[in-house]
């Protein structure tokens, strides 16, 4: 769900093509969504299926700036609202708050990353 919307986004789609192609049925697109599911097991799970650096393989990404964290955040904060029930679903807003300020100090995007609960609708 988020990544469709965050493909066809037209403030960050086009970083998520450029990496990744546009369909997201590929290789590409079922490795990445993997890994991500493994990333987040590990995250509220403590499980142990994810042993790599989440960071290192967005140094790549050019252009990357602050308000496209921002972005992210909505679309992810929309798409956690829309499958999660609240208590849960604020869980993953306030992670992955956290680790978009934590990806933009990584990526000097921002090296003052602010709080982005502006950006993100509580519910």
């Amino acid at each position: 769900m988020f990544y469709h919307k965050a493909m066809k986004d037209a403030q960050i789609g086009h970083f998520f093509i450029l990496e990744l192609g546009d369909d997201i049925t590929s290789e590409d697109w079922t490795e990445h969504i993997d890994t991500l599911v493994n990333f987040w097991a590990t995250v509220f799970l403590d499980d142990t299926l994810y042993y790599s650096d989440p960071y290192g393989p967005h140094f790549s990404i050019v252009g990357l700036q602050r308000e496209d964290f921002t972005r992210w955040i909505e679309l992810f904060s929309q798409s956690a609202d829309q499958v999660y029930m609240p208590q849960m679903a604020d869980l993953f807003k306030e992670k992955g708050i956290f680790y978009s300020k934590d990806f933009m100090q990584r990526l000097n995007s921002d090296n003052n990353a602010k709080d982005f609960k502006s950006a993100v609708s509580w519910g």
